[in-house]
């Protein structure tokens, strides 16, 4: 069972928040931690230890961790338990398909819009990152280079009503991805065949050709589901075994 250790600091993006606006800080603060794959799925929470790292009382992590329970990202397995929301294949996969529809439209929105140099120049950089990422082994900074530049995309499309529904989804998956961290070479593979799908974006935005910019978010999207569902079903097995 995956549990919250507020001692692994270093390897997470959680940071006091200032207490200006705290409920709403320790909110976006998780939600990102969230979208990026700093937790993985089934892992326990605690409001106590999350209040620790983030150096605030318990009440504003309660208020920010019940709104992602509303959105499906947490949920209460029991009284006083709360877990990141576990991998359930059915549901991921309708997840899956529902993103597709969703962020291929938005990247055809992305591949309508306006020549921006700069536009292009932030997605390479997303993209080399990763690969930069990959090859030191830096997990880590390769997830949330994904996040960066798909978001990227999204944000071209201009419709910020549709970034907040993708967004939501992420919240929901995000965890699923960054489980298969526990295979290295599994993670690897996934992530280098997205830097590969992710030029062919880069190419489709820069001819503005929609429908190849649609097929290859949703092949990477794809491609990338298929590895987790069989790292999650090769999982189960030897656990019956």
């Amino acid at each position: 069972m995956n549990t919250f250790d507020p001692t692994m600091k270093s390897s997470r993006t959680l940071v006091p928040v200032d207490v200006s606006t705290v409920q709403d800080r320790v909110y976006q603060s998780l939600r990102l931690g969230l979208l990026k794959g700093e937790f993985l799925p089934g892992e326990q929470v605690s409001i106590r230890a999350l209040a620790e790292v983030f150096g605030t009382s318990p009440m504003p992590v309660r208020e920010a961790v019940a709104r992602l329970i509303a959105e499906r990202a947490i949920e209460q397995s029991g009284p006083r338990t709360l877990r990141v929301a576990p991998y359930i294949a059915s549901d991921h996969e309708n997840y899956i398909r529902i993103r597709m529809q969703l962020e291929g439209y938005a990247a055809e929105r992305a591949a309508s819009a306006p020549k921006n140099p700069a536009f292009i120049d932030a997605l390479r950089r997303h993209n080399d990152s990763i690969q930069e990422a990959l090859d030191v082994r830096d997990f880590d900074a390769a997830l949330a280079g994904n996040q960066a530049f798909h978001f990227e995309v999204y944000r071209a499309g201009g419709y910020p009503q549709l970034l907040d529904i993708i967004s939501t989804l992420w919240l929901r998956t995000g965890p699923i991805v960054a489980s298969a961290r526990k295979d290295e070479g599994l993670f690897y593979r996934i992530f280098n065949n997205g830097v590969r799908i992710h030029a062919n974006v880069i190419e489709a935005i820069i001819q503005r050709d929609r429908a190849a910019a649609r097929r290859a978010i949703n092949l990477d999207l794809r491609s990338s589901h298929l590895s987790i569902r069989r790292f999650y079903q090769r999982a189960s097995a030897e656990s019956e075994v």
